[in-house]
């Protein structure tokens, strides 16, 4: 499901208490929850009264020395602006304040950025798929989605972010089987 997708990347990103996770206030609740889930504090911010989507000043704001992620929302499958987002955690004072405890954080070397992206399989912006748009993204296939399997979900990352893909694969079976393999 995309509930347990966004936590399985929390978790391989190694977000654990002390850590924030900035996410919109108008949101559904699992999208904080899996946060809470990892021991790690959800930091609401408001949405633009517009079209809903993560108001990027309220973010910049929220930023702290012990914010990890960054979780926008595509409600309603309308994606955010992740070209925004994106420039705004590349810049110096953004990557600055970052501080990795894990590898997987160290050779990122700035927040992550997780989409919760659980209606919006199929939605383009700015000509890019969703499922392009984010660091990883998290969609849904439940009953009540655009593309259904009943339940469900998928994850997807992007392929420049110098990871070593067979390697993630791995560790993500292992989180969503809880550590069988």
């Amino acid at each position: 499901s995309n509930t347990v997708g966004l936590e399985v990347v929390l978790r391989w990103f190694g977000v654990q208490e002390g850590d924030e996770v900035i996410v919109p206030a108008y949101t559904y609740c699992a999208t904080a929850n899996v946060i809470v889930h990892c021991g790690a504090k959800p930091v609401m911010v408001d949405v633009n009264a517009d079209d809903f989507d993560v108001c990027l000043e309220k973010v910049r704001e929220a930023i702290t020395d012990k914010t990890k992620v960054i979780m926008p929302v595509d409600l309603g499958g309308m994606p955010c602006a992740y070209d925004e987002l994106f420039e705004l955690v590349e810049t110096e004072e953004v990557k600055t304040l970052f501080q990795a405890k894990t590898e997987e954080q160290g050779k990122l070397g700035r927040i992550l950025i997780l989409s919760d992206s659980a209606h919006s399989i199929g939605a383009e912006y700015k000509g890019r798929k969703a499922g392009s748009l984010a660091d990883v993204s998290v969609f849904s296939f439940h009953a009540v989605k655009n593309l259904t399997t009943a339940e469900g979900g998928a994850v997807t990352w992007r392929r420049d972010l110098g990871l070593d893909d067979a390697a993630l694969y791995r560790r993500y079976m292992l989180l969503s089987l809880h550590g069988q393999d």
